[in-house]
C-alpha cells in the first residue's frame, strides 16, 4: 500500500490510502511487503475491536474478496460467532446477504452464532437469514415466555408449545432443532474427553489453551491440556498409544470410544 502510494500522482487518492499505509492508523491491517493470509484448512479472524473503525469496510472486503476465492467447489463452512454487530456495517450486511443467495452454488454453508436473537431480528439483513437458514439450534432460555421474548421466538416460526420446551429446558445440555425434517429437543450427550476439548471457551481456557501451546508444542498439547483437566487416566491411555506401549486388541477400546 505505501509503495502504491508514492507512484500515485492523485493527492486524492494519497490522502484516502494514508490511513491504511505504514505510520497511518490502520497500516498494521492491511500494508505489508507480502500477504500472510495463510492457506490452512482452518482459519480463525477475530473482528473484535474492528467493527466501527474506519478500517471495518476496507478490512472486511478484503476478507470477504480472499474468502470468495477459495471457494473451489470444496466442502466449506463459514462460522460468524457473535457477529451480530458487523451486520449494522453495510458492506458487511450487503455481501453476507449475497453470500446466503449464491454460496449453495459452490458447496458451501453458513452457520451463524448469536446468544440473542433480538440481534437477528433488528439487522438490517434479518429477512434474508431467516429465509436463508432453515435449520436452527435454540438453546434453553427460561425467559423464553416472557411476552417481548415469546413474540420474537413467534417471528422465527415456534410456537407457544415449543417456546414452553425451551423455557424448560436444561441449559448447557438441551437444544432444540428446527428443520424441514421437523422438530425436536436433543441432548448434546459428551464424553469428558470430548467436553474438555470442544467446551473450553472461557477465557481463563484460552489462557491455559495458550500457555500449554506455547511450551508443549502442538504435538504435546492433547496429552498435557487432559492433564490439565484431571483427565490423567486418558493422558495415560494417549502416551503410551503414542509410545506404542499398548499393543491394539478386540477387547481394547479407542481412546474417542472410552470416553463414551
Amino acid at each position: 500500500m505505501t509503495g502504491l502510494s508514492v507512484l500515485l500522482q492523485s493527492g486524492t487518492l494519497k490522502r484516502a490510502l494514508q490511513p491504511y499505509c505504514v505510520g497511518g492508523a490502520f497500516g498494521r491491517l492491511l500494508d505489508a511487503e507480502a500477504e500472510r493470509l495463510g492457506t490452512a484448512e482452518v482459519q480463525a479472524f477475530e473482528t473484535e475491536g474492528l467493527i466501527g473503525l474506519g478500517a471495518a469496510p476496507a478490512a472486511l472486503s478484503y476478507l470477504f474478496h480472499r474468502i470468495e476465492g477459495r471457494l473451489d467447489g470444496r466442502p466449506t463452512l463459514l462460522i460468524i460467532d457473535e457477529g451480530w454487530l458487523a451486520l449494522d456495517d453495510p458492506t458487511f450486511g450487503a455481501q453476507l446477504r449475497e453470500w446466503l443467495k449464491t454460496l449453495r452454488k459452490k458447496n458451501a454453508s453458513v452457520v451463524f452464532a448469536t446468544q440473542s436473537l433480538a440481534d437477528i431480528e433488528t439487522s438490517a439483513i434479518a429477512p434474508a437469514i431467516v429465509e436463508s437458514c432453515p435449520t436452527r439450534i435454540f438453546l434453553p432460555n427460561e425467559r423464553a415466555i416472557e411476552p417481548q421474548i415469546t413474540a420474537i421466538y413467534r417471528r422465527f416460526g415456534l410456537n407457544d408449545r415449543q417456546i414452553e420446551i425451551l423455557s424448560r429446558a436444561t441449559p448447557k445440555r438441551d437444544y432444540y432443532c428446527q428443520s424441514r425434517r421437523g422438530n425436536r429437543l436433543f441432548e448434546l450427550g459428551l464424553g469428558e474427553i470430548a467436553l474438555a476439548f470442544c467446551a473450553a471457551s472461557a477465557k481463563s481456557d484460552q489462557a491455559a489453551i495458550a500457555e500449554i501451546m506455547q511450551t508443549r508444542g502442538r504435538l504435546g498439547f492433547a496429552n498435557a491440556w487432559l492433564r490439565r483437566r484431571r483427565i490423567d487416566w486418558a493422558a495415560d491411555l494417549l502416551e503410551q498409544r503414542l509410545t506404542g506401549e499398548v499393543t491394539a486388541t478386540s477387547d481394547q477400546l479407542p481412546l474417542a470410544e472410552a470416553a463414551q
